[in-house]
């Protein structure tokens, strides 16, 4: 947050200093009086929109074939008025297919690690248990793969719908 603060005003400094630059030996006339904050204003709006609507390719850039982005998430905002007419992704839930693990002793049932990432929140890992032949999924809070009594006692089910990327992404050969 500090390296954004500090960017802005960057911006608007080197946007207010081209501005003389311009004005004085480019143009070799006077400016007028409101060349120097209206140019420092515009860079800092326009780095703050580069910013924000850049969050989510920047995020991803690095992504390889297992990381598996499943869903995102637009937002807008009443301090930025541009964010109701061009929607910006303000956050996605993604599968690590790195960490998808299973055991023998539960066939077709896969434990995968997803995890959400927000523009300006932190990154949060949420385990699930995927029944590729039952077309379910379970939140589960433990790292260890899971045996039948636990499946049976702790885990909550719920239904996938066959074109869900979660299913698509986890449960393909």
């Amino acid at each position: 947050m500090l390296f954004i603060l500090l960017g802005t005003f960057i911006a608007g400094i080197g946007a207010a200093g081209a501005a003389v630059v311009v004005y004085k030996f480019i143009l070799r006339r006077p400016r007028p009086k409101g060349a120097i904050p209206i140019s420092a204003g515009v860079a800092m709006i326009l780095l703050q929109i580069v910013l924000d609507y850049g969050w989510y390719s920047r995020a991803t850039a690095d992504f390889g074939d297992d990381v598996v982005v499943l869903r995102t998430a637009e937002g807008t905002s009443l301090l930025q008025p541009l964010s109701y007419i061009i929607p910006r992704t303000d956050r996605f839930l993604a599968l690590n297919k790195a960490s998808m693990r299973s055991n023998d002793n539960l066939p077709g049932i896969k434990l995968a690690e997803l995890f959400q990432a927000e523009k300006d929140g932190p990154t949060t890992s949420i385990w699930q248990l995927i029944d590729c032949p039952g077309k379910r999924r379970a939140d589960w809070t433990h790292t260890m793969p899971p045996t039948m009594q636990d499946l049976e006692g702790q885990a909550k089910w719920y239904e996938l719908e066959e074109s869900d990327p979660l299913f698509d992404a986890a449960c393909e050969n």
